[in-house]
């Protein structure tokens, strides 16, 4: 059996070796071993990353990190957390969600309504703990209650992160602390549980949670929103365009696309897109 390897009394990594041929080989093993395929992401950004999970393992350099990778099963889990940086609360930036509740979601419902179908489908991406489908739940559920026919409707919001311990939070739907907009009860959306609260079986139900990569097309198509917040900046613009054109695809006509207040529509996508509100980054898709 070969001996393991622990990299933890080599010489820091940033001193050493850290060559460009080296990454690209890293790269490749994550992507063939792991399915993983980092080079989306920013350049500057990926080694900062990968440099954090080095310097925890003691690796000098990218060859030796991707050698420990080997012999460490787990280490791919640690990467994977390490590259998804997860700051979420609930109702991040109040006037995006004050934009989504007072016109967004009366646009949605009246569509909805119009054309005969009492279904709401929404697609959270990135989700990361779980506070933005969340969020989206509570504002949905709160429409239909204030429209009087909530029984009639089947709502389901798909939220997905490559972070599978975030999804373990999210799924367990507890949380230390919480903030809602004016004019919600937040004991009607979230129990108070011993060290925080607890969301509601009611809320719950309308979100599932998926472990996908945001670069790959899900099996989703007529959605009425897609969240997709402060997530993009973390991509090169080619692959911002690749991720826009695949959520074009998935909203149906008339749709709504709500991105990061530091985002926007790239590439070809842009042509398939119309503001809806400028100031929030909120989009619709092209009728």
């Amino acid at each position: 059996m070969p001996e393991m390897m622990d990299c933890r009394e080599t010489r820091d990594p940033a001193s050493a070796g850290s060559s460009d041929l080296g990454l690209d080989l890293l790269l490749r093993q994550l992507h063939k071993e792991l399915g993983l395929n980092l080079k989306q992401y920013k350049p500057n950004y990926l080694k900062r990353r990968i440099g954090v999970r080095m310097r925890a393992t003691g690796c000098a350099d990218y060859l030796q990190y991707r050698q420990y990778l080997k012999q460490h099963p787990d280490e791919g889990g640690r990467l994977i957390n390490d590259l998804t940086i997860n700051v979420t609360e609930f109702f991040r930036d109040r006037e995006v969600y004050e934009a989504i509740r007072q016109a967004v979601l009366p646009e949605v419902i009246s569509y909805k309504r119009g054309s005969g179908m009492w279904s709401l489908r929404a697609w959270s991406a990135g989700c990361a703990t779980g506070e933005e489908p969340y969020s989206l739940a509570i504002l949905i559920m709160d429409a239909l209650v204030r429209e009087g026919d909530r029984p009639r409707w089947a709502v389901r919001i798909t939220a997905t992160d490559l972070d599978d311990k975030a999804l373990e939070k999210a799924r367990g739907a507890r949380y230390e602390s919480v903030s809602i907009l004016p004019g919600l009860e937040t004991e009607d959306y979230l129990a108070p549980v011993e060290g925080g609260y607890a969301v509601r079986e009611e809320v719950r139900r309308m979100v599932r949670f998926l472990l996908l990569d945001i670069a790959k097309p899900p099996p989703l198509r007529h959605l009425d929103i897609i969240l997709c917040r402060n997530v993009l900046i973390y991509f090169e613009r080619e692959k911002q365009s690749h991720i826009m054109e695949i959520f074009h695809r998935c909203l149906r006509p008339g749709g709504f696309l709500v991105l990061g207040k530091s985002e926007a529509i790239v590439g070809a996508a842009q042509r398939g897109f119309v503001p809806f509100r400028r100031r929030e980054r909120i989009y619709r898709k092209k009728e």
